[in-house]
């Protein structure tokens, strides 16, 4: 039919809704018996014209089924586990080791660690947050927490560009109130006016910010006893005046956090098994170890988000126990 009466934005409609079926007459053909086609049966009589139509339909066509090729992989979503656990557990030699040192899975993980170089050097005169709360706890508790969250913020939006399909995280905003901030608190080093100032704004922001929120948790668990042997022999300065008491407490707030015999108590994150559409998914050697977390005094974000509790007991060289890495 005559189409030359057409106003222009009509027109460009018109032929977009006739592409596809001259793609299909012509596919395969030159572009000149398209040119052919328009003139001697649409009545396209200009040449130049006719030309112009049809690399447009061409064009429009070829990138229609670019966007609709479904032999091209999809690009999946990255996924963010958080690496949870006692101070001195193991958690860098965790990230290091089993995906820096692992073939394969060089490629795929992107390890981001926790920012302790920035809470050891902040401004132009060095100051060492992290030094001051240990040395007084009492005057520098609620200073330390806030700062540490705003760095994690901030290490969260470096790393969020990132290509690697798989994200580990040392710690979250998480651990920080349910472990680090309740043990301030019951120790008397952050009062209550400045818990409640911590969570007016921890709730709301955290809820602005899903990048905050993990995929998933890995908790690596050793007794208290342990990761004072370990912390013993890493001996950072910072850390001179931990006591084995401060970290059985934070091994207690890890428990009620992550472990489901001891997330029943009153005010505690509960934790359930998988659902089942959950649980086939799961490779047999860690489905026993994997759990649900839900509960009324948790942050809403993180409901039903699943954890994977790893035994960190026993000591282990990377180095020379291959197999363990493999499993790890």
């Amino acid at each position: 039919s005559q189409t030359s009466d057409m106003p222009s934005n009509s027109y460009r409609l018109y032929c977009l809704s006739q592409s596809c079926h001259m793609n299909l007459m012509f596919f395969g053909k030159s572009d000149v018996k398209m040119v052919e086609f328009l003139q001697s049966s649409v009545g396209i009589i200009h040449k130049n014209h006719a030309e112009s139509i049809t690399l447009f339909i061409k064009e429009s066509v070829d990138e229609e089924v670019k966007d609709t090729d479904t032999s091209k992989p999809c690009r999946r979503k990255r996924l963010t586990f958080c690496v949870e656990g006692n101070i001195s557990v193991g958690k860098s030699t965790f990230l290091q080791r089993i995906a820096n040192e692992t073939i394969e899975l060089r490629d795929l993980v992107e390890i981001v660690p926790e920012p302790v170089a920035k809470w050891q050097d902040i401004g132009p005169d060095h100051f060492n947050i992290l030094d001051a709360f240990y040395a007084e706890p009492q005057r520098y508790a609620y200073t330390f927490q806030n700062y540490v969250f705003v760095t994690r913020v901030m290490q969260e939006r470096e790393s969020s560009s990132g290509i690697k399909p798989l994200r580990l995280m040392e710690r979250s905003v998480f651990s920080d109130r349910m472990v680090f901030v309740r043990a301030v608190h019951e120790a008397k080093w952050m009062n209550e006016m400045e818990i409640s100032i911590y969570d007016s704004w921890f709730d709301p922001v955290v809820s602005s910010l899903p990048g905050l929120v993990p995929d998933g948790f890995i908790y690596l668990r050793a007794s208290p006893d342990t990761c004072h042997k370990r912390m013993m022999v890493r001996k950072r300065s910072e850390e001179g005046g931990v006591s084995l008491d401060y970290l059985q407490g934070l091994h207690e707030k890890h428990e009620s956090w992550l472990l489901p015999s001891k997330g029943q108590g009153s005010g505690l994150l509960s934790v359930s098994q998988l659902p089942i559409h959950m649980e086939g998914s799961l490779h047999p050697e860690i489905r026993d170890r994997v759990f649900f977390l839900e509960g009324d005094h948790m942050h809403s974000s993180i409901q039903k988000v699943p954890a994977l509790i790893l035994d960190c007991e026993n000591d282990i060289d990377f180095n020379k126990d291959i197999e363990a890495k493999r499993q790890h």
